[in-house]
C-alpha cells in the first residue's frame, strides 16, 4: 500500500503546531522532511501519527493500569528475541543522529533495563508478559515498563530487610547484591547508573511508589513517587 504524503501545511494541522516550528524541528533534526524533485517539503502522514503519540503515557499506562491495556505489536515485545531485535534496530537508527559512542551507551542501557524485566518476571508474570519498548530518536526519547513483580518484591528474595520501595531502589542502583534469583548478574540498573551519570542522558525509573532521578548534568535522587507501578517504568532521555 502507498504511503499517503501530506505538504507542511497539512502537516502543521495535524500536530497543531506552526509550519515555522517544523521547519525548526527539520534543522534540528527532529523531524525530518522530505523533498520532492521541486525542493517541496513533505511528510508521510503514518510518520506524523506516530510521532504524534505521546510515548510516555502509553507506557505509563502499560505500567500503572489495573488491567493491561491494549498495545499496538511495534511497542509490546513479549518475548526476549524480540527485544532484542528491537534493541539492534534502534541502535542502528541512534547511528544517525548521534555519534557511534553514544548509540552503543543508549543502546546498553535500553538492553540492561529491557533484560532486567526478562530476567526478574520470565515465567512468574503477575498477568501480561514482557515489556512495553518504544523509542523516538527525533524526541530523543526511550521508554521501557512491564507489568511484572517489582524491584522489591524481586531483591527481597536476597534482602527481606528491605522496607520500601525507595530503599529498594538505592540498593538495586547502588549495591552490588550476590545470589540473586533468577537474575544472576544483579548488576544491571548499576551499569545503567554509571552511564547515566557520565554522559549526557537523563533517567527516569519507577517501581512500586519508588522513583529514580538521574539528570543529565549527573546526579542521582531517589524519593518517594504520587503515584503506585505494577513493575517498573523507565524513561531515559539524551
Amino acid at each position: 500500500m502507498a504511503r499517503e504524503n501530506v505538504r507542511i501545511g497539512e502537516a502543521a494541522k495535524i500536530l497543531g503546531v506552526s509550519i515555522q516550528t517544523l521547519r525548526n524541528w527539520e534543522k534540528s533534526g527532529r523531524l525530518p522532511a522530505r523533498r520532492s524533485e521541486g525542493g517541496q517539503r513533505f511528510y508521510a502522514r503514518e510518520d506524523l501519527e506516530r510521532f504524534s503519540i505521546d510515548l510516555k503515557k502509553l507506557g505509563w499506562a502499560w505500567a500503572s493500569s489495573a488491567q493491561p491495556p491494549d498495545l499496538p505489536d511495534i511497542y509490546h515485545c513479549e518475548r526476549h528475541d524480540r527485544f532484542t531485535t528491537r534493541l539492534e534496530k534502534m541502535g542502528q537508527a541512534l547511528l544517525r543522529c548521534v555519534p557511534e559512542e553514544t548509540a552503543s551507551l543508549l543502546t546498553l542501557v535500553a538492553g540492561e533495563i529491557g533484560d532486567n524485566s526478562f530476567a526478574h518476571n520470565v515465567g512468574s508474570w503477575p498477568d501480561a508478559a514482557g515489556v512495553f519498548y518504544a523509542y523516538d530518536t527525533g524526541k530523543r526519547l526511550i521508554v521501557l515498563a512491564d507489568r511484572g513483580r517489582g524491584v522489591r518484591a524481586t531483591l527481597r528474595q536476597v534482602r527481606p530487610d528491605l522496607a520500601s520501595d525507595t530503599d529498594a531502589l538505592r540498593v538495586a542502583f547502588t549495591e552490588i547484591v550476590s545470589g540473586r534469583n533468577p537474575e544472576k548478574r544483579g548488576n544491571g540498573l548499576k551499569v545503567v547508573r554509571g552511564i547515566a551519570e557520565s554522559r549526557a542522558i537523563g533517567l527516569l525509573f519507577r517501581s512500586g511508589l519508588g522513583i529514580a532521578r538521574i539528570s543529565k548534568d549527573g546526579g542521582m535522587r531517589i524519593e518517594m513517587a504520587d503515584g503506585n507501578v505494577r513493575g517498573a517504568y523507565a524513561v531515559v532521555t539524551f
